[in-house]
Formats: structure tokens, C-alpha cells, sequence
């Protein structure tokens, strides 16, 4: 091979295998609650957990169960537990959560996580959120505020089908580095926990 051709052939062949490399998809994990994780499994109080015990680990994410903060003041720690929820609001199983708050820890997925997003039902009382450790919101999910814990914020919400009350949609937190994000509610069920 005479050396021009050896130059373009060493100039060229970088740039065809980018142009000719598959597309890279952008990194996630994601939370589905699906098995491994049975169906009835209890967390919090009820098997003799305390606020602070890791409940599970699923796709890379460390789950921690943590106290509940009440809306007139003082804490609960009770029980979540996976469950099929009464009101179809995303496919298979859920966690429910009573009166206890789970905390969903990204720091071992091996990218930087700067938007998760969630499917919710909530069929009365109040809920918790927390960003990055921020200080904890306390209130209807609905009415979480636009900012916290340096995240922004948006939350969907659609009625839930008669006879039941309440409503269903979905939390989209996003943020340039977010490590931690707390929930939890009263009645309050979630699903498909996705990190991008």
C-alpha cells in the first residue's frame, strides 16, 4: 500500500466505524416491581424493619424505607408491599405504601441520572417527596411544588374510573444530577420507576 493510501485508510476508518456503529441508546434502570419480587412481600414495621433498612435492590437501585412524614405534624413508619393496586394505572405488579416513605438510591447504575419518571395512584390522603435529600414535601402529590431539592418538578393527574375516587398520572423529576428521590404516600401506589 503505497502512503497516501495508507494515510486516507488511517483517516477514513475512524470516521466510517462511528458512521456505521449501531445507535447508542440513552442508559436506564428502572424499578418495575415485577418478580423477582413476589407479590404479597411486606416492608417496613410489620417484619420488624426500622427507617433506614434497605428493602431491595432492583436493576442497580437500592430501595430504602424511610419514616413517613405526617401532614399535621409528626412521623409513621408502617408498610409497603408489592401488590396488584384496585384501579388499573400501569401493567402487573405495584408497591403500595402506608404511611411509609421509600427512598429510590441511583448511586450504583453507572451514569449520571438527570430525569426519573413514574407512574402513580393515589386513592386518598397525603404524600411525601424529597429530591436529593432536599427537605421533605408534605401534601397532595398534585400540588407538589414545581422546584425542590435543585430538581424541577412536573406532575400529571386524570381521575380515577367511578366508583372509586381519587387520581392517577405520573412524576417527572428532572434535574442535572439527581442521586436520591424519597415517596411515599397513605394510599398511595407507584410503578415503573424509570432513571435516564
Amino acid at each position: 500500500m503505497n502512503p497516501k493510501t495508507k494515510l486516507a485508510v488511517l483517516l477514513i476508518a475512524p470516521l466510517l466505524a462511528v458512521l456505521l456503529a449501531p445507535p447508542s441508546r440513552a442508559a436506564s434502570a428502572c424499578v418495575t416491581f415485577e418478580p423477582p419480587l413476589l407479590l404479597g412481600t411486606v416492608y417496613g414495621a410489620p417484619v420488624g424493619q426500622v427507617s433506614g433498612d434497605l428493602a431491595f435492590t432492583s436493576n442497580g437501585v437500592s430501595v430504602y424505607l424511610k419514616n413517613f412524614f405526617l401532614p399535621g405534624g409528626g412521623i409513621a413508619f408502617n408498610r409497603a408491599y408489592i401488590d396488584f393496586a384496585p384501579v388499573a394505572f400501569s401493567p402487573g405488579q405495584s408497591i403500595r405504601t402506608n404511611n411509609i416513605n421509600l427512598v429510590f438510591d441511583w448511586s450504583a447504575v453507572g451514569f449520571n441520572v438527570t430525569q426519573v419518571k413514574l407512574s402513580y395512584l393515589d386513592l386518598g390522603g397525603a404524600e411525601n417527596l424529597a429530591v436529593n435529600g432536599s427537605g421533605v414535601y408534605v401534601g397532595d402529590i398534585t400540588a407538589a411544588p414545581a422546584f425542590l431539592g435543585g430538581a424541577a418538578i412536573a406532575v400529571t393527574q386524570t381521575p380515577v374510573p367511578p366508583p372509586r375516587s381519587g387520581k392517577m398520572g405520573t412524576v417527572t423529576v428532572r434535574g442535572s444530577s439527581l442521586r436520591t428521590l424519597l415517596i411515599g404516600g397513605q394510599e398511595l401506589w407507584i410503578d415503573s420507576v424509570c432513571a435516564q
